[in-house]
């Protein structure tokens, strides 16, 4: 989710709001077992030779990947030969 400030897309929260997991003793359950999917997602894009490819679109959406940052979401994946 993001907002749009004078023209540019910027995420909702900011680094001190920055919580995906939650802290102390509200700390996500889950949190754990998503490092473990990611984990195991990055050793099978590795293993298999998939590689980031940037994509031919118009007009790209803007996509929040962090509190700071947004990126056009222009980016697709191929398998090396």
């Amino acid at each position: 989710m993001f907002g749009v400030v004078d023209d540019k897309p910027l995420p909702v929260c900011d680094y001190a709001g920055f919580a995906p997991f939650g802290f102390g003793y509200r700390r996500c359950p889950g949190e754990q077992l998503t490092i473990q999917v990611f984990e195991d997602f990055l050793r099978k894009v590795w293993n298999s030779g998939i590689e980031f490819h940037k994509l031919d679109v118009a007009d790209p959406e803007p996509l929040p990947i962090g509190p700071t940052t947004v990126i056009a979401d222009n980016v697709g994946f191929i398998r090396r030969a």
